[in-house]
């Protein structure tokens, strides 16, 4: 088999991946065809179910990975996109084709053994460095969450257990190990909420129509906690509106708390603060 692919280009840096054998659809396949510009791709077409398919497939993901990011297969299901079978010219799965700097080059049908499948690859390979195709693809970490600190695992423990107090105690705790821990500002401010509703009927207090302060201050916690946090704000600033500004402090520290409650990036949020901020200045 012959094939011949333009002059060689310079060596590419290795491309991020979320696997080396992916499975695309007529969609997804254009965020890797690019890639055929820096290193040859392999583009199984299959079908779910059929046995010879699985075969070949299970085959080409051990070479692939034997491969070690030289070379990148993907896996497309005829069935379900007969638009890319159709584009590719494929009357028969399984088949294998082979993708240089975006030039489709058949390279098998049926069956094959996987020494033989091995030959064929390395044959790809030996094309796509004389064509300069020598760049790589490294699978990409997935974004591991941040491990929690002794103190803030005790943290967790304690609020599974209902023990807000010991939790509001090890979060502070926290803030004295590491001051500015976001992740404990949050967490102590969410206990504090569950503190000040403990024993409450929520539904009673988001029900009220009660004007004095600590009851609406009461509703507030209520219609946060049950996921109103628009109609909270309007009611928490109303009361800080009136409030005389020389004892509104305990108010804007309630605003404080419950923001992180909530979450900065809550549209809620964002309204309340700029209201707020106008309030204040």
């Amino acid at each position: 088999m012959t094939i011949e692919f333009g002059k060689p280009s310079t060596p590419i840096a290795a491309d991020k991946v979320p696997a080396l054998t992916i499975q695309v659809d007529s969609e997804s396949i254009r965020d890797y065809l690019a890639l055929s510009d820096k290193l040859p791709l392999l583009v199984l077409f299959e079908q779910e179910g059929d046995p010879t398919s699985s075969a070949i497939l299970a085959t080409l993901k051990n070479l692939t990975e034997k491969a070690a990011g030289r070379i990148l297969t993907l896996v497309v299901d005829a069935i379900k996109s007969p638009e890319l079978a159709k584009a590719f010219e494929i009357s028969q799965v399984p088949c294998l084709v082979g993708l240089l700097k975006g030039q489709p080059a058949p390279l098998f049908v049926g069956d094959q053994p996987a020494e033989q499948v091995q030959l064929i690859i390395d044959r790809v390979l030996q094309v796509g460095q004389e064509n300069g195709l020598m760049g790589t693809v490294v699978v990409a970490e997935a974004d591991k969450e941040p491990e929690l600190s002794p103190t803030h695992k005790q943290a967790f423990e304690a609020i599974e257990q209902g023990d807000y107090t010991s939790a509001q105690a090890l979060y502070e705790k926290a803030l004295v190990e590491k001051p500015n821990d976001q992740m404990a500002e949050a967490g102590l401010a969410q206990v504090k909420l569950l503190i000040r509703l403990e024993g409450k009927d929520l539904a009673a207090l988001v029900s009220s129509t009660t004007s004095d302060e600590k009851t609406v201050l009461d509703r507030v916690d209520a219609l946060i906690a049950t996921g109103s946090a628009s109609v909270a704000f309007d009611q928490l600033l109303a009361v800080f509106e009136k409030t005389p500004k020389q004892d509104r402090e305990n108010l804007r520290l309630r605003f404080v708390e419950l923001f992180l409650v909530v979450g900065n990036e809550d549209e809620a949020v964002v309204r309340a603060r700029k209201s707020l901020s106008l309030l204040l200045f």
